[in-house]
């Protein structure tokens, strides 16, 4: 298997000669598809913004120009549809120029749609059986702490990527902090992460074209076209981050590629204020019964540790969510937020005046009073995977071992007491917990009864570690032995 490395160094070269006609020769390990692609996925979005439910996307070299979507109705016709450019975020230099991104609806009826000879999917599964779940991906190289970016087993999100695509899955939910490499490579450990783009000078964020490529299009390219992508912001997605590229590349939104652009105040170009973006929905069918909402709230900012002023910031997203997660007969309802609410990490980080480290406390302010509409709530950030139930609320699902440097491997004891986030507002202490800290992801299929799942935790290489049921609102994992 190719390195990281030398893949970046491929398609860094492709975009330099803005190549126009790359032969497809391998596909999996092909770093630049036909016609100049780079890469081309389907992103799920809300009903205003695509009726399908799905928005088509492509980055390319710039230079090039939007290419159209071939697309094959059920009733045997075919159509080509313009695909429109996504507007780079202003101000940002030359930190986003070698791209173009191109977007454009896919039309109700569509059964086969491709992009420069590239398969994406064409439509939201009729029946979604099987659902990959994963986050935290990135590859971490800062001043303070650096991840062998070459070693696939240091850095396995090209591994974990082939596993998801060869399970096949429905859909995929991407639970945000997809980039992670935000500081140029120290001198001293260039064995590490020699080829990591770094910060543009001058720019106030981190994230640039190149550092997307390294972390997300390169290593994810055999699961990012496999099945349309729910996808999530997470904290290394604030504007001050990789927010730009975030919006720029995956916010299924039509107007928001600026959302993170910087502006300059008295002079200086400045990151705008961190403030979440408004809760929407994804509707996923499981039968002709059967509806599972997936409310995705924005929660890349706030504070962990202890509640800030942001918790009230925060709330309006969490009373949007649950207002649109009402129980139905036939629906049942994920909380998707990259921050969880009540996960706990491990004692390692734990001070003299906080002994048992929580989640995120803002989040779990911001959320109080507004978690009885869901089923589970699936989170990522800590990089583990966890399971957390406390009583009378749904179960935490966290899955942040997608790649990034894993969390230290002890001190999850189960707390013996809950924890408070204001006036009156104790959340209890739990009654189960489960993890491992390995990295991997989860494949969720879902069985006969309203409400249940089967979820498998599965390796880099797709092999089970733990297998765990949810039913009637309660999550319990177990070992594979």
């Amino acid at each position: 298997m190719a390195s990281n490395s030398a893949r970046l160094g491929v398609v860094v070269f492709a975009l330099s000669a803005l190549w126009v006609a790359a032969p497809d020769v391998n596909a999996a390990t092909s770093s630049v598809e036909p016609a100049g692609l780079i890469s081309a996925y389907s992103v799920a979005a809300p009903r205003t913004e695509a009726a399908s439910g799905l928005l088509a996307r492509a980055v390319l070299p710039a230079g090039l120009t939007c290419p159209s979507v071939q697309v094959e109705l059920r009733n045997g016709s075919i159509r080509d549809i313009a695909m429109l450019e996504r507007p780079r975020p202003v101000n940002t230099s030359s930190a986003f120029a070698p791209l173009l991104v191109c977007s454009t609806p896919l039309p109700v009826g569509a059964r086969r749609a491709s992009i420069a000879g590239k398969v994406v999917p064409a439509a939201m599964p009729a029946e979604v059986q099987r659902l990959a779940l994963l986050g935290d991906s990135g590859c971490r190289v800062t001043t303070w702490e650096v991840q062998d970016c070459s070693d696939p087993a240091q850095w396995p999100l090209s591994r974990i990527s082939h596993s998801v695509a060869k399970d096949k899955p429905d859909v995929i939910v991407l639970n945000g902090d997809f980039f992670y490499r935000e500081a140029p490579c120290p001198t001293t450990q260039e064995a590490l992460c020699a080829a990591s783009p770094g910060q543009i000078p001058g720019m106030p964020f981190t994230d640039s074209a190149y550092g997307w490529l390294a972390d997300v299009f390169i290593p994810m390219a055999p699961m990012l076209s496999a099945a349309p992508l729910v996808v999530v912001r997470g904290n290394h997605e604030a504007c001050d981050r990789g927010g730009n590229g975030y919006f720029y590349f995956f916010d299924p939104r039509r107007d928001t590629s600026n959302t993170c652009a910087p502006s300059f105040i008295d002079g200086v170009l400045t990151a705008p204020t961190m403030a979440p973006t408004p809760t929407y929905p994804i509707d996923l069918k499981i039968s002709s019964k059967r509806t599972l909402r997936l409310a995705i709230v924005d929660s890349s900012g706030g504070n962990d540790p202890s509640v800030s002023p942001y918790a009230a910031i925060q709330r309006p997203t969490y009373e949007q969510a649950s207002a649109m997660s009402v129980p139905l007969a036939d629906r049942e309802s994920w909380l998707l937020t990259h921050r969880p609410i009540f996960g706990f990490a491990s004692s390692v980080f734990a001070t003299s005046s906080d002994p048992i480290v929580w989640g995120s406390a803002d989040q779990a302010a911001a959320a109080w009073g507004l978690l009885g509409n869901y089923d589970m709530i699936f989170s990522s950030h800590m990089h583990i995977a966890e399971v957390v139930q406390l009583p009378g609320l749904p179960p935490q699902l966290i899955l942040g071992n997608a790649g990034t440097l894993l969390d230290p491997v002890s001190g999850y004891a189960l707390p013996a007491h809950g924890f408070n986030v204001g006036p009156g507002q104790t959340y209890p202490a739990p009654r189960s917990a489960w993890g491992d800290v390995k990295f991997g992801y989860a494949l969720a299929t879902p069985q006969s009864a309203p409400g249940a799942w089967r979820l498998q935790m599965r390796d880099q290489a797709g092999q089970d570690f733990a297998t765990c049921g949810l039913r009637y609102t309660t999550l319990y994992c177990r070992a594979v032995k």
